[in-house]
């Protein structure tokens, strides 16, 4: 089992860097490019190794009121941790650079609401949700051997490779990326259920909501 997912792991990272990369090639939209490519490679691994979705976390883990919660709280739970890194950084005298999600919006509020389907809430919520808290969590506790000091280890390790995707937002964008995946991680473990859904519907709505206060002002 331990080697099947360092080869899982291997079969991820290659295709999520490697699609990752041609934004040095000047291709647009990498990021959303970057999380279908890669939550493809994630279900067709699924499928050989016949596991199921919901193995990896994708299932409500409640009623209705227990999603709502869970959203709520982790939409709380990203903003502190967020504006928190961001307010020491700024203080240190290394604020990140703004993310080109928002300098880079489209001008009309069709592209903007288009921007909204596809980038946020199908390549952010749901692709990096399932993508590092689903598929990278579950491979990496499998590797590091199951346990409580695998689980701590799977956490830092997703959260290390989100944070890499992040360094279009210089060192401190990586480090406020990185603690935020660290954060969210340990949260799914725990008080989340391993419940996917409520992490997806709070990123997806703390990602609109930023996005428009950005778009409108």
């Amino acid at each position: 089992m331990r080697r099947l997912a360092f080869v899982d792991i291997a079969i991820l990272a290659l295709v999520f860097w490697s699609v990752w990369s041609l934004r040095f090639a000047g291709v647009e939209n990498t990021g959303l490019w970057t999380m279908l490519a890669a939550v493809g490679a994630g279900a067709m691994l699924l499928a050989i190794r016949k596991e199921s979705w919901r193995d990896i976390g994708l299932h409500v883990g409640g009623d209705a009121r227990f999603v709502i919660s869970r959203a709520t709280e982790f939409s709380i739970l990203t903003l502190v941790t967020g504006f928190t890194v961001i307010g020491l950084a700024t203080a240190l005298g290394y604020p990140p650079t703004q993310s080109a999600v928002l300098t880079q919006q489209p001008e009309s509020l069709s592209g903007f609401l288009l921007d909204i389907v596809f980038g946020v809430w199908i390549g952010a919520a749901i692709g990096e949700e399932l993508f590092f808290r689903g598929f990278l969590l579950s491979k990496f506790t499998t590797l590091f051997g199951g346990g409580r000091w695998a689980l701590a280890l799977a956490v830092l390790a997703q959260a290390i490779w989100f944070g890499a995707g992040h360094v279009s937002q210089g060192a401190s964008g990586m480090v406020m990326a990185g603690t935020i995946g660290a954060v969210v991680g340990a949260y799914f473990l725990t008080r989340g259920r391993r419940a996917l859904i409520p992490l997806m519907i709070g990123h997806g709505f703390v990602d609109t909501v930023s996005q428009a206060i950005y778009f409108f002002s």
